[in-house]
């Protein structure tokens, strides 16, 4: 019975294993590559292992005049940044009312609202660009930030967590004399870290990975990270070496902000019921 038992858990380690080796196949190889002279990212067979590393790559990345590394990575940062904030702060206030008020209609205007997440994003590509050429908002951060922000996905994942506190603390807050705002800002909130911040790192990593949306609508100096890294790339010709540097420059926030946010990420998707 042992052996059959240790058998098994060797069985599901390998194929662990297994799996945790081609998820990070891609990882390794982009940081491989980075560190490899442009000559030695197109030998064949490929090289696993660099043979002669070397930092160059980097370094002509972040110093390249035809490439404005610091700049996109500026751009990137700070949209990715004030996008997080106001979608956090649309979300908590639209998740309130639909969990703890009680109105005509509530559930009706919630599952309008969750049927607009059926709606593929692409569909409001062309719509939401008339908007930001109508208000003139084309190479400006405004473009960047706003047609993002009424996302539905951060009111349904709120409003499930709001649903699990107890009416109890809601009703001793207001017995002290809380208002409805410090209801929120003194119960809810401490309350809800676990979900926020989770619902922070999706919308900051959302925000930071978009590609299509900032290829329409800003250029040169304005764009973002993950698109003008792809200038290294042409028709007629690709510096593997320097596109690896720089996805893993455009790679390194995020990686931050998750081992950061990791505690609260796996708490919070636990507790919304997202993780089985």
């Amino acid at each position: 019975m042992k052996r059959r038992r240790a058998a098994s858990q060797v069985v599901r380690f390998a194929g662990l294993a297994i799996l945790a080796a081609a998820f990070l196949a891609p990882l390794y190889w982009m940081i491989s590559t980075s560190i490899k002279p442009e000559s030695d990212t197109v030998v064949m067979p490929p090289q696993w292992i660099p043979t002669r590393p070397t930092l160059e790559n980097y370094i002509e990345v972040l110093n390249s005049p035809d490439a404005s590394i610091l700049r996109w990575t500026f751009n990137s940062l700070f949209t990715s940044f004030a996008y997080t904030f106001f979608y956090l702060l649309l979300s908590i206030f639209t998740a309130y009312p639909l969990a703890r008020l009680r109105f005509r209609g509530r559930d009706a205007w919630f599952w309008f609202l969750l049927s607009s997440m059926m709606i593929p994003g692409i569909m409001f590509l062309i719509p939401h660009y008339m908007m930001m050429m109508q208000f003139n908002w084309i190479d400006t951060y405004h473009a960047l930030i706003w047609p993002g922000i009424s996302g539905v996905f951060g009111t349904f994942m709120l409003r499930q967590f709001f649903l699990t506190i107890p009416h109890e603390l809601e009703d001793a807050a207001r017995i002290d004399g809380a208002s409805r705002l410090g209801i929120i800002r003194h119960v809810i909130l401490p309350l809800s870290v676990p979900a926020i911040v989770t619902l922070g790192v999706f919308s900051f990593m959302g925000s930071w990975n978009n590609y299509v949306w900032p290829l329409f609508v800003v250029h040169g100096d304005m764009l973002t990270l993950p698109v003008g890294v792809t200038q290294f790339s042409s028709r007629y010709i690709t510096e593997y070496g320097k596109l690896m540097a720089g996805t893993a420059v455009a790679s390194l926030p995020v990686l931050v902000v998750f081992v950061f946010a990791q505690r609260y990420f796996v708490e919070g998707l636990t507790l919304t019921g997202l993780k089985e």
